[in-house]
């Protein structure tokens, strides 16, 4: 008889024993997505989750994005081999409302692509886009050549991150180290990935902390790869890198979250807590650009939306729907989800300067 595999708790747990502290990138990368338990393997959102998303409030998001695609074939010149690419589809209710806002218009009955590598969530993915043309692969790595767009909706967000501390002239690393069952920090000198991306932050303070993320170039270099043509846009939490070492900003931006309430220790219960960091836009933008992606455009997702649903609120116009002008107005609400949310939007061997969700944006340069 085989024994409970160990969680994500007893996992980290081993690797401290084994090799001493491990940097807080491996930590959340465990406690997240470990197949055992790790945190993203479950149904977290909406009511009954820890938190809510774009999603959660119902198909009206999934619809504006769809009218996005249809502008971004039209950019392509309408090319009969237009692909949708989603990942961190979470349980694919977005995929399924994007695909649906599509029946009747010229992309009526188009297959997407889900890049996923948790086998519970691909079985909630299928069942939940059941009917339509849905196919898998486990990594960018895994896609054929193609031509279309790739979005994603709080996917950079969760990508594990390396905790920074400044001493004042300098910076060390905030490692995690397990005693007796518990964890706990340990400061230590740079890790080779930490050093280069702190190369070049201003001085700050003793004790400000941030987070830096070595993983944006793993997902956005291998699409540029397989994209011989397209877009790839991503709506996270997040600011440019010059707004995270704000100096009011001494705590950072890591935040951990569990029944819809904010914790205050990241390192308890790993796999039971979802641990988030926001995306530094100027990064991604640089090693989107290093991998062959151009910027195009960046804006706060009230800006985006405002665009982006222009012809929705003009159909609404003196007789709005409350299923669907109830959920767009809390995500476009500049004090909730409408400023702590931006859009980023890239191109290659295409333009994307005529897309409506980015008519109200700022130019496309992110400060350093």
């Amino acid at each position: 008889m085989h024994g409970k595999s160990p969680g994500p708790e007893e996992r980290i747990a081993a690797e401290v024993a084994a090799g001493g502290p491990v940097g807080f990138d491996r930590f959340m990368e465990i406690a997240l997505y470990d197949p055992d338990g790790g945190y993203y393997t479950a149904d977290r959102i909406g009511k009954h989750g820890d938190f809510f998303t774009n999603v959660s409030l119902g198909p009206v998001y999934g619809e504006v994005l769809a009218g996005q695609f249809l502008e971004m074939w039209e950019a392509l010149g309408r090319p009969g081999d237009f692909t949708l690419v989603e990942q961190g589809a979470n349980d694919g209710r977005l995929a399924r409302d994007v695909l649906a806002a599509l029946a009747g218009s010229p992309l009526d009955g188009l297959g997407i692509i889900l890049i996923e590598p948790c086998d519970a969530l691909r079985a909630v993915q299928a069942q939940t886009l059941a009917g339509r043309r849905a196919r898998w692969v486990r990594s960018p790595d895994d896609l054929p050549e193609l031509c279309g767009a790739h979005f994603s909706n709080e996917l950079f967000d969760a990508l594990p991150v390396r905790v920074v501390r400044s001493t004042g002239d300098g910076w060390t690393e905030r490692f995690v180290g397990c005693r007796d069952g518990g964890f706990f920090w340990v400061d230590g000198p740079l890790s080779g990935e930490a050093a280069v991306l702190t190369a070049g932050f201003p001085v700050r303070p003793a004790g400000f902390t941030t987070e830096v993320c070595a993983r944006y170039e793993a997902i956005v270099g291998p699409l540029a790869e397989k994209f011989r043509s397209g877009f790839l846009l991503a709506v996270d939490y997040g600011m440019s890198g010059e707004s995270l070492l704000a100096a009011h900003r001494r705590e950072g931006t890591l935040r951990c979250y569990a029944a819809h309430r904010m914790e205050s220790d990241p390192l308890a219960e790993p796999g039971h807590r979802d641990i988030t960091a926001h995306v530094n836009f100027s990064q991604l933008a640089r090693d989107a650009g290093r991998a062959g992606w151009r910027l195009e455009k960046f804006a706060d997702q009230h800006h985006f939306l405002v665009g982006a649903a222009t012809r929705m609120l003009l159909e609404m116009d003196g007789a709005p729907d409350p299923k669907r002008l109830g959920p767009l107005k809390a995500l476009l609400h500049p004090e909730n989800m409408g400023r702590q949310f931006h859009a980023i939007l890239f191109s290659k061997n295409a333009d994307g300067s005529s897309l409506s969700g980015f008519r109200h944006a700022r130019d496309a340069d992110l400060p350093a």
